[in-house]
């Protein structure tokens, strides 16, 4: 009741709550997060992109390129052996990891581990 008085006769603000400071900030950080959203939704409405005029196309870069069929088939066969060079040597990983599984399996049988049992480490 004291404390009233003298806010009143003083001409004092009262001190907000911490839960009214908590609700505020909150608040202002929605408003903001809705800003924003808006603002990015109009800016897509926006037509950014500039139609280009005759002038500006360079007619060069879009003509097609004629390629004789010595240079394209070179190219094919250029593509062929890589792809035969990966899979080859796709292969002979495959190769080496059943090689070196089949190893371990005699390893272990040698040594008497069982088959089901397995170790993490």
């Amino acid at each position: 009741m004291i404390k009233e008085l003298l806010y009143k006769w003083f001409n004092l603000e009262p001190l907000p709550c911490q839960s009214c400071e908590t609700l505020k900030l909150q608040l202002s950080i929605a408003n903001h997060e809705k800003e924003q959203m808006l603002s990015t939704i109009l800016s897509l409405t926006k037509p950014s992109i500039e139609q280009q005029t005759a002038q500006d196309i360079d007619y060069e870069k879009v003509k097609p390129k004629m390629i004789t069929w010595n240079v394209r088939r070179q190219m094919l066969e250029a593509e062929d052996r890589k792809a035969a060079q990966l899979l080859a040597d796709q292969k002979r990983r495959n190769e080496e990891a059943k090689k070196i599984n089949e190893d371990i399996g005699k390893l272990e049988k040698e040594v008497g581990i069982e088959e089901g049992v397995k170790s993490d480490a």
